[in-house]
């Protein structure tokens, strides 16, 4: 598979997860579900996403990256700057940066097996040279 076809590849994860985490976190069903699928996904896409950027990055690399990146966005949800504030009140930000007072110390754990799953399902899908 040639790098366009891998590129596909990675889209169509992305396009696949982020459905399936927003009808997830609409579901009716327990939080811990609602929230610990959302928050697994979530990684799942940005390691997609940044496969996709760097193609030819260590797929290990990546999900260290975003499990940093993503901690640091949770640990941000502490924070009441009214630049945070104001991006989350868009729809967007709030997907992106969670709910102003959402900070939750369990999203840690589920964060790491996102980039478990994300690291498995997109290392297949790297570039080599």
């Amino acid at each position: 598979m040639g790098n366009h076809g891998k590129r596909g590849a990675l889209a169509i994860i992305i396009a696949v997860a982020v459905p399936m985490g927003l009808v997830l976190r609409s579901y009716g069903g327990p939080g811990w579900l609602r929230n610990g699928a959302g928050a697994v996904l979530y990684e799942v896409v940005w390691i997609a996403g940044a496969q996709m950027v760097w193609i030819y990055a260590g797929t290990l690399r990546l999900a260290i990256a975003v499990l940093a990146a993503t901690c640091a966005i949770e640990v941000l949800q502490l924070s009441d700057a009214s630049w945070l504030w104001a991006a989350r009140s868009t729809t967007p930000g709030r997907l992106l940066l969670g709910g102003n007072g959402g900070f939750d110390p369990m999203d840690f754990p589920l964060y790491g097996v996102g980039c478990a799953l994300g690291y498995a399902v997109c290392r297949p899908f790297r570039a080599t040279r």
